[in-house]
């Protein structure tokens, strides 16, 4: 085993054994959702079909091509449904495609074109709340005989004081800033409520197969479900959640289609998720500790100087232990979700302050350790993002940027719905020149970019069963800036590709600076 070092990066040894190649998967076995590369894609940012700057499902379609030659597999957004936040996390109207993004007929053609295409579709939802404008909310306000009462969340008899996502129960209105110049009121959904339940259910499973004709080409693969908690919000209003409430939404879908898959977000960022798992029935958790291990503490997040994600990202003894740890913990036919960087993250280049070195590092293990894998859109490219602090729900921008296709904000198909803004557009990868390097136009030409390292690990993965599915072994190496593993499985048949996956991965390692 020979030792390779770069002085530039925390991680100077990866050493992995592959034992066995892909093998050919029987169309009616279940699907190993390790063997999927998952896009996480904010879809307002990624392309605009119709020059509003609002990335939209139109303009989706256009780049799935993309998607392919990278060599992603599955496609995960945020929330689709109509509301006045730009994120979507809180509806308006659930029954619609957000207009912005397109309508319900351009949604249901997405969805087609996508499995056309051989890939898979997971929907983000967050369904436990909902804003003014939602007619639950605006016609049962004050209004105690409304029929809608029973679908939000009062804290009395009159309807005068509904419950407010971390507002103290009993407190008159009090809006959120939202962006451009919005103020809007997020409330509770009353989840005990059983109308509430068999609508959640109901609205669930329409999505799996929304014609109803059992063959799940209009229907989604996946749900991930935004703050899954047993508890909401801690608030005492809505407790054991996972068993009373999620188990049987997720009952029902699977009753539809079996092969549906459920990733939970577990709020405790430093939670491992086997709890959630195990009790609402879903399939996977989010590998926060492990990201915490690649990317840096949750300190950083809250603004902890830039300068001690020296001291905790891809940090060898701790990614380690918190891969071992997690495979403890998650259960053999359950899955976790492998990430550097997400929606309500600061984006990995920032984390590592764009040291290039590290940035590869962290392509190869987000793609080589265990877990399913997720690409955060732009990861690929190395796109800068730091969480801002102007006050309100425009703070997070700064990692939703617009994808840059080119280095021009003003070409055609670029999705800055943002630009011109407010401050969040001065500090953009647009304003301050760095869009001309980080351009997919640019690093698709260039061998050495890190977008063609993306490229050549995603099918290696993709081709490598033990890469994918098999066992994981820490090596000690002594030596605490290293971090040593093997990939294994028992198909001795093709234990000779073990030798050219050493030389290709040091190939790699060697093209860091």
């Amino acid at each position: 085993m020979r030792k390779i070092y770069t002085p530039f990066t925390t991680i100077c040894l990866l050493f992995a054994i592959a034992c066995s190649t892909a093998s050919e998967k029987d169309p009616a076995e279940k699907t190993n959702w390790n063997d999927e590369i998952i896009y996480h894609v904010n879809q307002r940012s990624f392309y605009d079909s119709n020059g509003d700057r609002h990335g939209d499902l139109n303009g989706f379609v256009e780049k799935l091509g993309y998607l392919k030659e990278l060599g992603v597999t599955t496609i995960l957004f945020t929330p689709l449904y109509e509301s006045d936040f730009y994120h979507n996390y809180f509806a308006k109207d659930y029954d619609k495609i957000d207009p912005e993004y397109g309508s319900m007929e351009d949604y249901l053609a997405f969805v087609k074109a996508v499995h056309h295409e051989g890939l898979r579709f997971i929907m983000d939802m967050e369904t436990q709340y909902a804003q003014n404008g939602n007619k639950w909310f605006d016609e049962s306000f004050k209004k105690p005989g409304s029929p809608y009462t029973s679908f939000i969340h009062y804290s009395d008899s009159l309807n005068r004081y509904p419950d407010q996502f971390y507002i103290p129960s009993g407190s008159d209105l009090k809006a959120f800033k939202a962006w451009p110049d919005k103020e809007l009121y997020i409330v509770y959904l009353d989840l005990n409520n059983q109308k509430t339940k068999e609508w959640t259910k109901a609205f669930y499973t329409h999505w799996v197969d929304p014609n109803g004709d059992g063959k799940f080409d209009d229907g989604v693969d996946g749900y991930r479900i935004d703050h899954m908690m047993d508890n909401l919000d801690e608030r005492g209003l809505f407790t054991d959640m996972f068993v009373n409430f999620w188990n049987p939404v997720f009952k029902a879908c699977k009753a539809v289609n079996p092969d549906l898959f459920v990733v939970g977000e577990q709020s405790n960022w430093g939670e491992y998720g086997e709890d959630m798992i195990a009790k609402s029935g879903i399939d996977a958790s989010f590998g926060f500790p492990i990201q915490f291990a690649l990317a840096g503490t949750p300190e950083y997040f809250r603004g902890t100087s830039a300068d001690s994600t020296l001291k905790y990202s891809l940090n060898a003894i701790n990614i380690g232990k918190q891969v071992t740890e997690t495979l403890k913990r998650i259960p053999k036919d359950k899955y976790y979700i492998s990430f550097l960087e997400n929606h309500d993250t600061d984006r990995f280049a920032t984390i590592v302050q764009k040291d290039k070195a590290k940035l590869r590092c962290g392509a190869v293990l987000n793609i080589l350790l265990p877990g399913i894998p997720s690409i955060y859109y732009g990861q690929e490219l190395g796109v800068p993002g730091h969480i801002g602090d102007w006050g309100y729900d425009v703070n997070h921008i700064p990692v939703r940027e617009a994808f840059p296709w080119t280095p021009d904000p003003d070409d055609a198909g670029t999705a800055a719905f943002y630009k011109d803004s407010g401050p969040w557009w001065d500090q953009s990868y647009f304003k301050t020149g760095e869009s001309e390097e980080l351009a997919l136009s640019t690093q698709q030409k260039d061998s050495s970019s890190l977008w063609n390292l993306y490229h050549q690990l995603i099918p290696f993965r993709k081709t490598n069963a033990a890469i994918r599915n098999g066992d994981f072994k820490l090596i000690e190496t002594g030596e605490p800036d290293l971090l040593a593993f093997s990939r294994e499985t028992t198909d001795e048949k093709s234990s000779r590709h073990a030798k050219s996956f050493c030389k290709y991965f040091k190939n790699k390692i060697t093209l860091l600076p």
